[in-house]
């Protein structure tokens, strides 16, 4: 399926193709390049009003019919028309995503004698565009999927039953393993209608540490009073407001440990996907056995400052669940 905002990007990005090829001819353009980029200014036009309005079955059909004359220049990327879906209205139990720009960004850090293994050598990636959680997810978010569904609720951490601790809605929700997490990814998608998951490390880092790869969310510089680092059980998401990362995501350090979709291995000491990340290497499979360790970052309120940088990884057993441990969503864009 393809949503009118995935349309709306390719069409700009086509029409940006377009007018590069036009100011290469100077003034002998060709009068089918000309055409193809008023077309796709008038399709780029009629999906921001569509957009902007109400969109039923009849409104989609009518864009369909307007847009298949519209978007078809040769050498651009191809279109899919025929899986349009509705954008569907943020739920209120949804959680807030930020969008994290395509483009490349350091991973990882530089070796020293105070650099951990795990974290070299430090390299380049390259992300597509995704979007990722503005904050962890909250009780209250995962109290909507344990009271929607038959899945147990956390164990230990101030649950009663199935009712969420009152005096912690706002803070992020632990105690869940990394099944429970990706559970709950997939209820939110079968929910919404748009496809969440668990960010990968690679997602994980580029949003905390920004493409620059800097030491915190806000800099280079140790900052003890900018996250939740000192105390003995979560903090409501919204407390350290002055910790945002560059791309304006909230607690990527401190407070909590978040759960990623990427594999360490089987051998604590060892992993079985080394640096430099390679996403199509085997350490993203879903389906790993349980015995394989997963890695989770950012540190939590109990954490030393070493483990509360945005490079800092950890991995355990993803049956596990701890009263520091949380995670947040991404999605595809």
């Amino acid at each position: 399926m393809t949503t009118l905002k995935e349309i709306l990007r390719k069409t700009r990005r086509n029409l940006r193709i377009l007018q590069e090829r036009e100011a290469k001819y100077g003034r002998e353009v060709p009068l089918e390049l000309i055409n193809q980029i008023s077309d796709h200014e008038q399709a780029i036009t009629l999906l921001e009003e569509t957009l902007a309005g109400e969109q039923t079955e009849a409104a989609i059909q009518r864009l369909k019919a307007a847009l298949r004359p519209l978007l078809v220049a040769s050498n651009v990327e191809t279109i899919d028309l025929e899986t349009i879906k509705p954008e569907i209205p943020l739920q209120p139990f949804e959680p807030e995503t930020v969008e994290i720009p395509a483009g490349p960004f350091i991973m990882g850090s530089a070796a020293g004698e105070q650099t951990p293994a795990a974290e070299t050598p430090e390299h380049e990636v390259e992300l597509p565009l995704y979007a990722i959680g503005l904050y962890p997810v909250t009780v209250a978010q995962y109290a909507e999927f344990i009271k929607q569904t038959d899945y147990p609720a956390p164990k230990k951490v101030g649950w009663l039953g199935k009712t969420p601790p009152k005096n912690r809605l706002d803070h992020p929700v632990v105690g869940v393993s990394w099944y429970d997490a990706l559970a709950y990814c997939r209820w939110l998608s079968e929910k919404t209608g748009r496809a969440y998951r668990l960010p990968n490390e690679a997602e994980w880092e580029k949003a905390a540490r920004g493409s620059d790869g800097q030491i915190y969310p806000w800099g280079n510089t140790w900052e003890p009073t900018l996250c939740h680092c000192s105390g003995e059980q979560t903090a409501a998401v919204t407390t350290f407001y002055k910790n945002k990362s560059p791309f304006g995501c909230f607690d990527m350090v401190g407070n909590v440990w978040e759960w990623t979709s990427t594999l360490w291995g089987s051998d604590w000491q060892e992993s079985d996907f080394a640096y430099p990340y390679r996403p199509n290497d085997g350490r993203e499979a879903l389906t790993a056995d349980e015995s394989v360790y997963r890695i989770f970052r950012g540190g939590s309120f109990k954490d030393e400052p070493s483990q509360l940088r945005g490079s800092a990884r950890r991995w355990y057993a993803p049956s596990h669940a701890d009263k520091s441990r949380g995670f947040r969503v991404a999605l595809d864009k």
